[in-house]
């Protein structure tokens, strides 16, 4: 069974979503003290084998220039990660890479398994543009997608429409995950599943909360896992906690056994 977990964390500014919070203007320049380090020891308690970080700080001065996809990465004890600057090197984005806090945010995804076949994928549409793919074998190959969707929905549309694009020309099992920004609600997502294939598995969540965002009062659904027909989620879980403004979708998945056995058909052959 392999644990993975997406999760926005905010930069590490600690805000949890009250509106006053977004008063505290001085998160944007410093980070409050020790809370990678806890939210370090809250995610070894979840035992994740994947993570993929959405809105991560790349090594700005808010960190005093540390790398926090590096440190969760060497915290977790892990030895593979993959990260890159949400914004494009053009227009708006063109800006971004000049302006010292900016120009230092990314996501990333961390894994236990061997990362291999990264692509950062430039989308067309947006500021927030950067989508992350990998594979890993865990044990069997599956390719990763993280994505940060733009607040526009028409741009959030056409982004979709890209992402779509993306999936269908992998040949592996996909999990596509993030924070998709779907403030219109899960409908916003029809295309894409329609197109792509990929199954929403909300229906198994277990745990009592059904929203992401928020974190302290959670009545919006932003943050998603979507997942091929080969794989088979066990369990689906919004994690509580209050170390950003979302909260933590995590699944555990294996694959049908179908799709097992034509991997191992396939070995043999070659």
């Amino acid at each position: 069974m392999v644990r993975l977990i997406t999760y926005n964390i905010e930069y590490d500014e600690g805000l949890v979503g009250r509106w006053y919070d977004y008063l505290k203007i001085w998160r944007l320049f410093k980070a409050p003290p020790d809370l990678d380090k806890r939210m370090v020891d809250f995610l070894k308690k979840l035992k994740p084998d994947i993570m993929a970080l959405v809105e991560v700080d790349h090594g700005s001065f808010r960190t005093r220039f540390k790398d926090e996809a590096r440190y969760y990465e060497h915290k977790m004890g892990y030895e593979n990660v993959t990260e890159s600057i949400k914004y494009g090197a053009d227009n708006v984005g063109r800006l971004f890479h000049h302006v010292p806090i900016l120009r230092r945010q990314s996501n990333a995804l961390i894994s236990k398994y061997n990362l291999y076949n990264i692509k950062h994928h430039l989308m067309h549409h947006g500021t927030k543009r950067v989508v992350i793919e990998a594979t890993a074998n865990c044990p069997k190959p599956v390719t990763l997608i993280v994505a940060h969707l733009a607040l526009m929905k028409s741009t959030r549309m056409k982004q979709l429409d890209e992402l779509s694009n993306i999936i269908n020309r992998i040949k592996h099992p996909v999990i596509l995950m993030g924070d998709f920004n779907t403030f219109n609600g899960l409908h916003e997502l029809d295309h894409l599943i329609e197109k792509t294939h990929l199954y929403d598995t909300f229906k198994l969540n277990k745990s009592s909360i059904k929203f992401t965002y928020p974190a302290w009062h959670p009545n919006r659904r932003l943050d998603y896992i979507l997942t091929s027909k080969e794989i088979i989620v066990k369990d689906y879980k919004i994690i509580k906690c209050e170390f950003s403004d979302h909260l933590p979708v995590m699944i555990d998945f294996n694959f049908r056994k179908e799709h097992l056995k034509e991997k191992k058909f396939l070995l043999k052959r070659a």
